[in-house]
């Protein structure tokens, strides 16, 4: 066999990981565990951290759990597959948006007693440089969330609030008519890109899972996401169980895809042929 060949990720032994992806997954297992913490405390619940350690597979093999993740390693070109230092982000970048993943509805924030919160781009960033221990640019970060939202691994939708009630008074002037802003967008990673690892057959991950369930309905925090609606004067109340894929097209009023998830891309073979579009 050809030197070349050997090197190839298809040819390589299973159980050898390159350096650069066994300290990616030695990482993992110490934020994932209480007793390496500064805080006492793990970053992530024993079932996030096996989503990890099987993902950071992806750094050597890109071809891992039967081409599944080709996806995101063919997202911008079918001939040119992302690099290994942009799949290593790829997997650094989860690992961030992880910090603060619900496992119930994989959505990312913060649990409240009444709600739950978003958490911004900075946050997720500022994640990434305490649990790497160096900083990501923003077009580095903002480039890798765009891979993970060209695979369909995942969904971010903006999100605006109403501050106050219009019908408490319909006498108000201009200046004082209710303020709808906005707030930062939901987040929620694809259940596509949880099947990938077929992890809902291990009876630790599901064991681990339950438990964090129960320890957030003991502590009487919801997962509700709360969003402004045009034509309800007010704001409301909705759980979000899965991510909205289609839209109304504004000409022929029939549903159609969101971009980008199901739109189908014309590959470049230069590569780096990605939108900008949320």
């Amino acid at each position: 066999m050809s030197r070349s060949k050997r090197k190839h990720p298809k040819n390589k032994a299973k159980n050898i990981a390159s350096a650069r992806q066994y300290a990616v997954m030695s990482r993992i297992t110490q934020l994932g565990a209480q007793k390496h913490n500064a805080s006492g405390k793990a970053k992530f619940p024993h079932c996030t951290k096996r989503l990890l350690l099987a993902f950071a597979m992806f750094i050597d093999n890109p071809h891992c759990y039967s081409g599944q993740l080709h996806d995101l390693y063919y997202c911008q070109s079918t001939v040119y597959g992302l690099q290994k230092r942009q799949r290593e982000t790829c997997v650094k970048v989860m690992v961030a948006m992880c910090c603060d993943l619900e496992v119930e509805t994989h959505q990312i924030g913060k649990p409240q007693l009444d709600y739950m919160d978003t958490i911004t781009h900075k946050t997720i960033m500022r994640n990434y440089e305490a649990c790497w221990g160096e900083p990501i640019s923003e077009k580095r970060y903002y480039h890798t969330i765009k891979l993970f939202k060209m695979a369909d691994y995942l969904v971010i939708d903006a999100v605006y609030l109403q501050d106050r009630d219009l019908l408490a008074n319909l006498d108000l002037k201009d200046e004082d008519l209710p303020r709808v802003y906005s707030k930062p967008a939901y987040k929620t990673v694809t259940q596509k890109f949880i099947n990938i690892f077929n992890l809902d057959s291990d009876e630790d991950v599901m064991k681990s899972k339950l438990r964090s369930i129960a320890n957030r309905m003991k502590k009487g925090l919801k997962t509700l996401w709360v969003r402004y609606e045009a034509f309800s004067d007010a704001y409301v109340w909705k759980k979000r169980q899965r991510a909205i894929l289609t839209r109304t097209d504004a000409t022929t009023q029939q549903p159609c895809e969101r971009y980008p998830q199901g739109k189908v891309i014309m590959p470049s073979i230069f590569g780096g042929n990605y939108t900008t579009e949320h």
